[in-house]
């Protein structure tokens, strides 16, 4: 098998660029895999589909995210559309890992909604503990007392409706 170390891009020609490890001797290699099939107006989704599925390439790709790939080529995209450089590097494809990023996405289409949902869901993923893992709790109890506010729903007291 092979382990990514790094990938990246190289604009003329478009190309995505692989550093992986061999696993079973240590040895650093690099890919350059060529990107013909994305155009200006193309989608991206889909050339990441191609190269992931690809019988040639898709063996170096298979530990690397399809939102890292997706963020690749749309920078060869852009670049393909005019942008410079520079502004291609400062481009954010979608939410920061950190959810800094306040944006509404009841304003999205169905395209870029679906991106975010796949980016949440790895990050979900990523932290998610299961039965077995070290840090895992079965039936932990949390008790949030920050902003505590009191509602009348919240009394205890003896009375109860006989009729309920």
């Amino acid at each position: 098998m092979f382990t990514p170390r790094k990938c990246g891009v190289k604009f003329d020609p478009p190309t995505l660029v692989v550093f992986y490890e061999v696993n079973l001797t240590g040895k650093l290699h690099k890919r350059s895999m060529p990107i013909r099939m994305l155009r200006k107006d193309s989608s991206v989704s889909d050339a990441v589909d191609e190269l992931k599925n690809s019988s040639r390439h898709g063996k170096y790709l298979e530990n690397i995210s399809y939102s890292q790939l997706e963020k690749l080529l749309t920078m060869i995209q852009n670049k393909m559309k005019g942008m410079e450089s520079n502004q291609i590097k400062n481009i954010s494809s979608g939410p920061r890992a950190n959810g800094s990023e306040e944006e509404d996405l009841n304003k999205l289409d169905d395209y870029e909604l679906d991106k975010r949902k796949a980016a949440m869901d790895e990050d979900f993923e990523k932290n998610r503990l299961r039965p077995g893992d070290a840090d895992y709790v079965y039936d932990k109890e949390v008790e949030f007392n920050e902003g505590k506010i009191e509602s009348g729903w919240d009394d205890e007291d003896d009375y109860s409706d006989p009729d309920f």
